[in-house]
């Protein structure tokens, strides 16, 4: 009883400062899409692209395996503090980033040509020296993530995002001379992202945390390796989206600043409405990622199934109400949000493949607890190909909605090619298939419901109006959901239930 609680309570930590840091992040959007416009926004997205692109080297394999390392240990030896593990791991991602650092200064004349705006160049090099503070930064991060402490690991994310929107505020709004628009978020991201590694280095050294002898540097790099790779490609993958979807609307007919503008309608405006769920859903993984290590590692897969199955189930529900919200009324909320309608029309599209998102997020981090980093990047890089391909050819028939269609076509490959691995290895069952088809049909009326709630009240209390269109077409949905045995409290609650793998939105 004592072990469910814990984990209840770790979910609901994790939830609410991710919850925090995605509204804050939502709010600062908003700010900057109206305060300085869409083009400038595309162009943050471009550097920011780019920055993630290298910043996986050093800050993405590297945290996951230190993670899954020490939460294997610690089921063996309760006692382990992981401090060899860190130690290792920060050796092996200092030399990767400031390896990275050099290499692109190396080629800073070459830069230029492959940013499809030329103008995003300078920003990117006052973003780069936060390579090395993000790699240490994610780092200890991970081993307060591996020893199972979700609030050190979350509430840093938090700060993180509270200093960007302090400082960017600070130097957007003039009050330091020459710095300004997408200059002065540039620098805020540097600074703070610096700021929070400092004081997670102070916080890693006061909860005991300690640097000793480490150990052999391939126990870390090897399993990494896959990871990294995943991730690299995976920015590598945005980047070239960043940089190959403006040029395809461009030979579509668009000019530059359209070009520029669509990229920022897509990647500030509407993805982190459509992300939205993520929030819950990975607080949900990040706390079930040590459990499953732990399951993982002494063999139980009966319970890594239930995991699993609840997990999904859980996101399943949680993405449903999103769904019936943005496929509903998302062309309503983006015009009152970033006065902008052509953001909310993509949103409204590509709600439809939200559920698929879950799915593909909890069997990834599944792979990885159980130490299937190669087969989990093998799933990822068949998605990817497909995804840019589609990026490639579509733009000059639908547009924007090309990345609606790419992306769906990679969680597809994905999902099928994660879900594959996992029951050759653990024999997965997949009762959340149920929970996908109930799902889906419960939004269909949800969503009607929502949009006649909405017209119906729109002259009479305006902005009101999509606030009780929203409540009420969640109630619909969660109503059926709950009357249909999909939504089911009762498995939450009552301890023997979760143990005997009850159905309903149970963890395990």
């Amino acid at each position: 009883m004592a072990g469910i609680k814990k984990l209840f309570k770790s979910v609901v930590t994790v939830t609410i400062f991710a919850v925090l840091t995605r509204t804050l992040s939502f709010i600062f959007k908003i700010y900057l899409s109206r305060t300085l416009g869409a083009e400038v926004v595309g162009l943050y997205q471009i550097c920011l692209s780019a920055f993630f692109l290298f910043s996986a080297l050093g800050a993405s394999g590297l945290p996951t395996v230190l993670s899954r390392k020490i939460a294997e240990e610690r089921a063996l030896k309760p006692d382990s503090n992981g401090h060899a593990q860190i130690t290792s791991t920060l050796i092996l991602g200092i030399l990767v980033s400031a390896v990275s650092i050099g290499i692109i200064y190396l080629f800073k004349p070459c830069l230029g040509a492959v940013f499809t705006d030329k103008r995003a160049v300078p920003l990117f090099y006052i973003m780069l020296p936060a390579l090395l503070s993000s790699c240490i930064y994610s780092i200890i991060r991970s081993w307060f993530w591996g020893r199972k402490q979700f609030t050190y690991f979350s509430i840093t994310e938090t700060l993180e995002e509270v200093l960007r929107i302090l400082f960017t505020a600070l130097f957007v709004s003039g009050a330091f001379a020459g710095i300004g628009g997408a200059y002065g978020i540039a620098l805020a991201f540097t600074i703070s992202d610096a700021t929070v590694a400092v004081l997670l280095i102070a916080l890693f050294f006061f909860k005991g945390g300690r640097l000793q002898k480490p150990v052999r540097l391939s126990e870390i790099a090897k399993p990494a390796l896959p990871v990294t790779a995943m991730r690299v490609f995976g920015c590598l993958a945005s980047t070239l989206l960043a940089i190959l979807l403006p040029a395809r609307l461009i030979d579509a007919g668009y000019s530059i600043s359209e070009a520029t503008a669509s990229f920022g309608r897509i990647a500030g405006m509407a993805n982190p409405l459509l992300f939205a769920p993520n929030a819950i859903i990975a607080s949900m993984t990040i706390v079930l990622v040590p459990e499953m290590s732990e399951n993982g590692i002494k063999n139980n897969y009966q319970l890594l199934n239930r995991q699993i199955n609840g997990g999904i189930n859980f996101a399943l529900l949680i993405s449903g109400f999103f769904m019936v919200a943005f496929c509903a009324l998302g062309r309503n909320l983006t015009e009152l949000l970033f006065a902008d309608t052509v953001s909310g029309e993509y949103l409204q599209a590509a709600s439809l493949f939200m559920l698929l998102v879950p799915v593909n997020m909890i069997t990834t981090s599944t792979l990885n607890s159980i130490g299937m980093e190669k087969e989990n990047f093998f799933s990822f890089l068949a998605g990817t190909v497909f995804m840019l391909a589609a990026v490639y050819f579509l733009p000059q028939y639908i547009g924007l909605y090309s990345v609606v269609a790419a992306t769906a076509i990679s969680l597809i490959l994905c999902c099928a090619c994660n879900l594959y691995y996992l029951k050759k290895r653990i024999n997965l069952r997949f009762g959340f298939l149920k929970t996908i088809l109930m799902v889906s049909l419960f939004a269909l009326p949800s969503i009607f419901f929502t949009k006649w709630v909405y017209a119906l009240l729109v002259d009479l209390i305006g902005l009101f109006a999509m606030l009780l269109a929203f409540s009420a077409g969640s109630v619909m949905f969660g109503t059926l959901a709950y009357l249909f045995g999909v939504l089911n409290f009762e498995s939450i609650l009552n301890y023997k239930k979760l143990r005997k793998g009850a159905s309903g939105i149970a963890l395990s």
